[in-house]
Formats: C-alpha cells, sequence, structure tokens
C-alpha cells in the first residue's frame, strides 16, 4: 500500500473507532441508568459445604439506595425447588435474612435473585461444595479438631469449622450433617432456638459429640437434658498410649437412663469409661472423657479407628436404587409420597358402575342399532350411527367421571408421625393437591414457620427437576406457595417437616421366655384407630383404643405368617385373603394403609428386624395447607408409628432377622436384593459393608455366643469379615464354597458393640458366580 493512502486510511479508521466508542459507552450508560439503586450479597453457611436432598442457610443482604420498597428474595438452584420470603428496605437502608435453601440433585450453583413487583431488579449467585459420597462433619466451637480424609474402610470423611453465629435457629438447617462436635462452647453464646435446632437435629437422625475438653461442663450445661449421656466428675489420671488427659464420666441419671451406653473406643485401654451415649429420637449424643483436639491423636496408631467408632455411616443409598445420588431419608420420603396418588379420592368410578355403562353400551350398539335400522331398512347408516353412539357413551362417561369429584380440587395428606421421644415427635406431612384443571394455586396455612418444599409423587425414579413454584418462608400473611402450577387433572405433591408435641402414645412388651405380651395407652386427645403392637412376626392387635384407655394383648405369630413377609402383608393378611376369596377388591383405604407400610418397611437398604414397633391410625378431614382462591375438598391419614419399650427376663435368642439390617458401605456394581423384609447383597470383587443393629431397648446385651448363618441363592465362594470393636481391626470368618452354612464367631464381646452394632463385610471370589448372600447373626445374651 502506498504511504499516501496509509494516511488517508488512518483518520477514517481513526473515526469509525471513536464513533463505535460512543455508542457502547452511551448504551452502557444507559442501561446503569435504568437499573434499580439496590444490590444483593448472598453468603450460603458452612461455606458452601452441602449434601443433596438436605438444606442450606443462606444469608442474603440486601442495600437499598432509592426509595423505600418491599421485595421478595428468591433462592434455589437450577433445578429447584424456589425458596423465597418477603422483606421491606428502607430508603438508604440495608437488610438482612436467612432463608433456608433446599438443595436438590447434584447442582453445584445457588443462584439467588431481588423481585420487585414481580420484575427482577438484581441477581447473584453463590459456589456450592456438594458432598455426595462419605459423612459431613461439623466442628463448632473455638477449638480446631483434626478429621482424617478417609477411615480405615475407606469412607470419605468432609470436615467443616462452624461459628456459633453461623449455628441456625431452624433444625433443618443443620440436615446436611452426619456429625456434630461440640468443643468448648459459652453457654451465653448459645441462644435458646439453636439449643432446640440442635436437639430436633439429633431426633431426626444427627449424631452429637460432645468433646471431653476442659470446658466440657459448661457445654453440657447448654444441652437439654434429652442430650446429656452423662455427668462430669473430677479429672483423672492420664494415659500414656495415646497420651490423654480424662476427666470422669458417670452415666445419666432420670428417666432416660435405660437409653444411656458405654461406647467403646477401640485401641485404647482404660480401667475408666471413655465415653457415654444416648439414643434419642432416630439419633444419638456422645459425650467423650478425653479431648479429640489433643494434637498427638493424629500420629497415633489407632486415629482412623478411633472416628470410625464415633461416626455414623454413610446414609447414602446403594446405586441402582434410585434416580441419581440420594439418600435414605429421601429415597424413603418419595416412596411414601407415591403413595398419594392412591388415595381414595383419586379412586376410578366403581366396577358396577363402569360394568353397566359397558354392558349398556355393547347392547346398544349391537343388537339395538341392527335391529333399529333393519326394521327401518337402513342398514348403510350403520357406520354413521355407531361414531354418534360412541360419542354420546362417552360424553356419559365423562360426566359420570367429572361427578365423582372429576371437577374438585381435592388436598390428601398422609402424615407421618415419628413418636419416639416422650414429649417431642417428627412430624412429616406428605400433601398432593389434585387439579380438575390446568390453573396456577397460592396456599396458606396457620403455621407460618413450616418449611414446604415440592417432591415428586413418581417415586426415587422420577427426573430430578423440582422448579415448579416458590415456597414463601415467615410470610406475615399466612401464605406458604405461590406460583404453583398444575396441569388439569395432575396431582402435585408438597412435603413440610416439622418438630410437633408428642401424641403421647406409650407401648410396652414383655418377654418371658417364648410368651411375649404387651400394652398400650392412648394419652392423647384423639381416638385412635386398628392399633398394632409388632415384634419379629408377632403381632398383638388392640383395635380402636379412646382417649386415655389403656389395652393389654398377647403377641402371637399369625397363621398366615411366613419368614420374610412384609409389614403389610403380616397385619392385614386376613382381610387382604377374605376379600379375594369373595372375588371383591380391597378397599381404598386398606389398599392405602399397606401402600405406606410398604414405603416405610418394604423397600430400600434398612430392614426393621425385632424392632418393637407400635402403629396406630387416625383420619381427619382437615389438612394445614390449603388453596388461597379455590375451594377444595379435604381428607387426610395419619399413622403414628413408635419404639415400644422392651423388657425381659432371663437369656435371650436373638436370630432370623432380629438385627435391622442396613447397607453401610457399597462399591462396585454391589446390589442389595429382598425376600420380604430380609435384605440380602449381591457381593462383587468391590467389598459391601452392612450393619445389624439390635432394637434399642436391647442395647448394652451382654452376649455369651455369637454366629452367623449365611445362605445364598446358589453355591458362593467369598470373603467374610467381621470387625471387632476393640482392636479397629477386620477379622477373617473362615469359609468355603457354602449355599447354607452356619459359623460360630469367637469372643462375642469383641464383635458386638456395647451400641448394639455388628458390622460385617463381604467380598465375592468369583466374578462369574454372582449370588444374593443373605447374612443373618444369631446372638444369645442376657442383659445388665
Amino acid at each position: 500500500m502506498h504511504p499516501w493512502r496509509v494516511r488517508l486510511l488512518l483518520p477514517g479508521l481513526l473515526l469509525v473507532w471513536l464513533v463505535l466508542s460512543h455508542s457502547i459507552v452511551a448504551t452502557t450508560t444507559a442501561q446503569s441508568s435504568d437499573m434499580p439503586d439496590m444490590t444483593l450479597v448472598a453468603r450460603p453457611a458452612f461455606q458452601g459445604f452441602v449434601r443433596p436432598g438436605t438444606w442450606l442457610p443462606v444469608a442474603v443482604e440486601v442495600t437499598n439506595r432509592g426509595v423505600d420498597r418491599s421485595v421478595e428474595i428468591v433462592v434455589g438452584t437450577s433445578n429447584g425447588p424456589f425458596q423465597s420470603t418477603f422483606i421491606d428496605v428502607p430508603g438508604g437502608g440495608r437488610k438482612g435474612v436467612t432463608i433456608l435453601a433446599y438443595i436438590y440433585g447434584n447442582s453445584r450453583q445457588l443462584n439467588v435473585r431481588l423481585l420487585a413487583d414481580g420484575a427482577e431488579v438484581a441477581t447473584t449467585s453463590a459456589r456450592l461444595q456438594l458432598v455426595s459420597e462419605g459423612v459431613l462433619v461439623g466442628v463448632i466451637g473455638d477449638r480446631e479438631v483434626r478429621l482424617p480424609a478417609q477411615l480405615t474402610d475407606g469412607i470419605r470423611v468432609t470436615s467443616v469449622p462452624l461459628s456459633l453465629m453461623e449455628l441456625p435457629t431452624e433444625s433443618l438447617g443443620l440436615s446436611a450433617f452426619d456429625a456434630l462436635i461440640l468443643t468448648d462452647v459459652a453457654v451465653n453464646e448459645v441462644s435458646p432456638a439453636q439449643q432446640s435446632a440442635l436437639q430436633g437435629w439429633v431426633q431426626r437422625g444427627g449424631t452429637l459429640l460432645v468433646n471431653g475438653d476442659i470446658g466440657i461442663q459448661r457445654t453440657l450445661s447448654l444441652l437439654p437434658p434429652e442430650l446429656v449421656a452423662a455427668t462430669v466428675s473430677a479429672r483423672s489420671d492420664p494415659l500414656s498410649d495415646p497420651p490423654l488427659t480424662l476427666v470422669g464420666l458417670n452415666p445419666a441419671t432420670g428417666t432416660a437412663t435405660q437409653r444411656v451406653f458405654p461406647v467403646t473406643i477401640p485401641l485404647i485401654k482404660s480401667q475408666l469409661p471413655l465415653a457415654y451415649g444416648i439414643r434419642y429420637g432416630e439419633g444419638q449424643a456422645i459425650v467423650l472423657a478425653f479431648d479429640l483436639a489433643t494434637p498427638q491423636l493424629i500420629n497415633w496408631i489407632g486415629w482412623r479407628e478411633l472416628w470410625q467408632a464415633l461416626l455414623p455411616p454413610p446414609s447414602f443409598i446403594p446405586q441402582g436404587l434410585g434416580f441419581g445420588t440420594k439418600l435414605y431419608a429421601t429415597y424413603l420420603e418419595e416412596n411414601l409420597a407415591s403413595a398419594l396418588t392412591s388415595l381414595p379420592a383419586l379412586d376410578l368410578p366403581s366396577l358396577n358402575v363402569i360394568g353397566m355403562l359397558l354392558a349398556c353400551y355393547l347392547i346398544v350398539v349391537g343388537p339395538i342399532t341392527y335391529l333399529v335400522l333393519r326394521r327401518l331398512d337402513r342398514l348403510a347408516l350403520g357406520w354413521i350411527v355407531i361414531p354418534v353412539l360412541t360419542v354420546i357413551f362417552a360424553a356419559i362417561a365423562y360426566s359420570i367421571g367429572y361427578g365423582l369429584r372429576g371437577g374438585e380440587v381435592i388436598i390428601s395428606q398422609i402424615t407421618l408421625l415419628d413418636a419416639n421421644t416422650p414429649t417431642l415427635a417428627r412430624e412429616r406431612a406428605f400433601i398432593g393437591i389434585f387439579s380438575p384443571d390446568r390453573s396456577t394455586y397460592r396456599l396458606g396455612t396457620t403455621d407460618t414457620t413450616a418449611l414446604v418444599r415440592p417432591i415428586s409423587v413418581q417415586g426415587p425414579w422420577s427426573t430430578p427437576s423440582l422448579t415448579n413454584g416458590r415456597y414463601v418462608q415467615a410470610a406475615a400473611d399466612g401464605q406458604v406457595v405461590e406460583g404453583l402450577e398444575i396441569q388439569q387433572w395432575s396431582l402435585q405433591g408438597l412435603l413440610s417437616d416439622r418438630i410437633v408435641r408428642t401424641p403421647d402414645l406409650t407401648a410396652h412388651i414383655t418377654i418371658d421366655g417364648d410368651e411375649v405380651k404387651g400394652d398400650v395407652t392412648n394419652r392423647s386427645d384423639r381416638s385412635l384407630e386398628d392399633v398394632v403392637l409388632i415384634y419379629g412376626n408377632r403381632v398383638g392387635m388392640i383395635g380402636n383404643l379412646s382417649p386415655g384407655e389403656q389395652r393389654s394383648v398377647s403377641l402371637e405369630q399369625p397363621s398366615h405368617a411366613f419368614d420374610g413377609i412384609s409389614l403389610s402383608y403380616l397385619i392385614y393378611g386376613p382381610q387382604f385373603e377374605a376379600m379375594g376369596k369373595i372375588g371383591q377388591p380391597v378397599s381404598p383405604t386398606l389398599q392405602l394403609r399397606g401402600r405406606i407400610l410398604d414405603a416405610l418397611y418394604g423397600y430400600g437398604t434398612n430392614t426393621r428386624g425385632l424392632q418393637p414397633l407400635v402403629l396406630a391410625w387416625y383420619s381427619n378431614t382437615i389438612t394445614w395447607l390449603t388453596p388461597l382462591e379455590r375451594r377444595a375438598t379435604m381428607q387426610q391419614l395419619t399413622l403414628i408409628r413408635g419404639t415400644a419399650h422392651l423388657r425381659t427376663t432371663g437369656e435371650l435368642e436373638l436370630r432370623n432377622g432380629s438385627f435391622s439390617i442396613s447397607v453401610e458401605q457399597s462399591g462396585g456394581f454391589n446390589s442389595p436384593c429382598y425376600t420380604g423384609d430380609r435384605l440380602g447383597i449381591i457381593p462383587d470383587s468391590n467389598a459391601t459393608v452392612m450393619r445389624f443393629t439390635l432394637p434399642e431397648s436391647l442395647v448394652g446385651l451382654q452376649p455369651t455366643s455369637l454366629a452367623f448363618s449365611l445362605r445364598s441363592d446358589s453355591f458362593w465362594n467369598g470373603d467374610i469379615e467381621v470387625y471387632n470393636w476393640t482392636n479397629g481391626q477386620w477379622e477373617s470368618v473362615p469359609t468355603q464354597v457354602f449355599q447354607n452354612i452356619e459359623v460360630e464367631i469367637p469372643q462375642p464381646d469383641h464383635f458386638l458393640s456395647h451400641q448394639g452394632i455388628i458390622r460385617l463385610r463381604l467380598k465375592n471370589r468369583d466374578m462369574q458366580n454372582l449370588t444374593c448372600v443373605y447374612p443373618d447373626p444369631i446372638v444369645r445374651g442376657r442383659l445388665p
């Protein structure tokens, strides 16, 4: 290019650049001038560590440099659900609020939106650190407690330090944690609401560890009595291996004494107790006599074994039991929510009505049409008359279906009350909203503190997306759900999880040799239906109980019972068989009760064993969640389930599924298998760990003998090991190829922990022969 052309081209390019730059700056300025003077900052608690299927507190701060505004804050992941709350932010001010976000699926980003008059005015996002395997442990207090990254079995451990400011006032805010460690916590720094949150979290299944540091007395004083397993006395002589300073512990006394048990700590020899535990609800609290923050513990040979004994097992279900990564609690809840689709209000018309309609249709379309057309000599019109008649009968069928509540909004609720503590109960309400047309709903309740979230009614195999609607927290007008879209003739499921006052149903079961008796007392203010006591395959039918009534019964094994029978058939088998003999369908209410029991005890990787249960039902026409703009038909069914206190004299023999069974760790392609309520596993080349747990009332059983009955569907050859709680090691059980064998285990007190737990590890040697193996502990012993 000639120099003169360059001289002419450069000014032109410079002019174009200036024009474009001015245009870009103007556009940016215009966009900025249209944005409201509001900013948004979101900080997830616990550094963003969370597990799928749990709640996470999120601190949100809104700054308003404009006029006074009422805004809505919406928090959620891309696949939902969306939790929201409304706040008023004064002009020139700043306001903060904490929202609990439900983390569903494997989302790793949390989105936060600020809405004013329904329009989005600001957004932000935060990174989540999703824990999809192993256990998540929180450390509360000023002392630093180090945990191993992996336990002896390869289970991953994720530990997170928590400040007292992060401790939520709602127990669901702690649901992501398997265990919490309290270390030298000052009493005046923990509010009563935070103490209640800790109690509710343990009741839902958490493990609380109270560290044995210098401030243990102060830490214990802030806990409710139900979580205090031991009291502190003077300090004791220190240990040399490992070097630990011990505090003296005495088991707690009072009404909860029967649930206090010593905790076995592997590889530490001491004449004094090192830890005491107490069961509360589905969880436990453990008080330690030594300081977990002792630096020398990290280099001690038994460091990993120590944490293996203290921490609970992972609660994720094995691969293949559900869609994506799921906790066992999520799997169970989705199973139970699917029962909403079989509520009586959603039943089809009776078979008699359908049969009569079909018979009339066939008669009219067939002989009557033919005779009439033949008499009129118009048989050729049959191709017109028959479609017309079909349309008429279809309209009649539609009218009948629509008349049988097809045009009503129906709200049906299944409530599960876990009444395992004397004063409080966990209440989970599964609510199904049936819409006769495509509509958007707003739902309200009198309990504005309740947390509501959607749940699929398709069971654990549903696709991981729950983005429908917004779920309001702490709404002043009682609204808890808005913008809930339901398609025509569709059912939308919702779930709430609350801690409520116990229904006050108490039960005892007494074992005297081969005789088993029980009694139930209804101290609630409502009549209970179909009350039943269960102990293994023994059933005691109490019937209906009025308020204040007590009744006793003998527990017998029904004639229709068999090994591995499902709980629903064990209780209602005679009714099922009676209706089958006369060719009548089982009543919708009975079908629903059976489906609920099977969802709780017939699926998943946990079995009930000899857990002594008391079950009771009651119906109500009132639900606590209602549409705000439309009338609805309400119905409710409540199941109260509790643990009966077990009394026994003499030596016990526990076998044939006496222990409740769970899969603690499953690698590779290991898959569970079932025979009724009996759980087995198909081992492969990766080790599978199974956990066998005694009923709560039998914790502390002193075993005199221990054996394992091992049965497989075909001949099996593999490695079998039992966990030794005293040395923290797996010990091999010598076996050869077998299909049905019983193996004696020496020194039974080493393999049955004080917590009533046996651990078994299976591994296949021959990958060409994959078969299901059903292990069953056989224990003889006495209670102290």
